[in-house]
């Protein structure tokens, strides 16, 4: 069975990211590692509402409160930025580059209202991988997020392509394989690489709070990729794999229970 998915972007307005801070009034809200680091999330104006414009800030610190400016490179990229709204129905996926401070400034339109969750993927110099979490409400009218009823393994229908998903069970990891198709079901073997691989994948818990990153794998199939994945814990779980084909990164989003 095909499972068509109406999938909507976070709109982001391009405004640059800059090194200044804004004026201290603002919400503010702090995600922490159980290492040594922080994540403080600043917007401006106080009262953030959808469809108007607001300045956010992103500010990465280390246990003594210094700025973390330096950062290996993985997956081509110093940070990932994973952008969505409780009910996970909004998602965006972006690359901010730090200033010389650590700090991200840049300028975001929220198509709705509702709680949104900024997970920041990164691995300091010389350190290893961490994720933190901050989150920011928005103010206005935000519809309800379609409910998170498994729907793969099995056939995902987006308006640009068809995937045939799969999820197996190892000893301590998942792995989870997307066998891409066009619309005609015919097997694509034009896909580019994204990320210094043949796609990415990232999972979050049904509360939008748990990250779950996923390493790419070889798939069986010329047409079918796969990544590797440790889930926390049994739950429903939404992911996204983004892949790429004629310069365009095209989201294939599931739905599925972990046990």
């Amino acid at each position: 069975m095909r499972h068509k998915y109406v999938f909507w972007l976070l709109l982001i307005l391009a405004c640059g990211w800059s090194t200044h801070l804004p004026a201290a009034t603002g919400y503010s809200s702090q995600g922490f590692d159980t290492g040594a680091f922080h994540l403080t999330l600043t917007a401006a104006p106080e009262v953030v509402e959808a469809g108007q414009q607001v300045e956010v800030t992103l500010q990465l610190t280390d246990a003594y409160g210094a700025p973390v400016t330096a950062f290996e490179i993985v997956r081509g990229k110093k940070l990932h930025l994973t952008i969505v709204r409780e009910g996970l129905d909004k998602f965006t996926h972006t690359f901010p580059e730090p200033g010389p401070q650590g700090t991200m400034v840049t300028g975001m339109t929220f198509p709705e209202g509702g709680t949104y969750f900024f997970h920041v993927e990164f691995t300091p110099r010389d350190g290893s991988g961490v994720t933190l979490m901050a989150e920011l409400h928005v103010e206005g009218v935000g519809s309800a997020a379609p409910p998170l009823d498994p729907y793969v393994p099995g056939m995902v229908q987006t308006s640009e392509m068809l995937a045939n998903v799969d999820v197996e069970a190892g000893l301590v990891t998942h792995r989870i394989s997307f066998a891409l198709m066009d619309l005609n079901e015919e097997p694509l073997t034009d896909m580019e690489p994204f990320l210094g691989a043949k796609g990415h994948f990232i999972a979050l818990s049904a509360d939008g709070r748990q990250y779950v990153p996923a390493e790419p794998v070889s798939g069986d199939k010329e047409n079918e990729v796969a990544f590797e994945a440790r889930f926390p814990g049994p739950g429903i779980y939404k992911g996204w794999g983004e892949f790429q084909r004629a310069g365009t990164v095209l989201v294939v989003p599931v739905v599925m229970q972990i046990d």
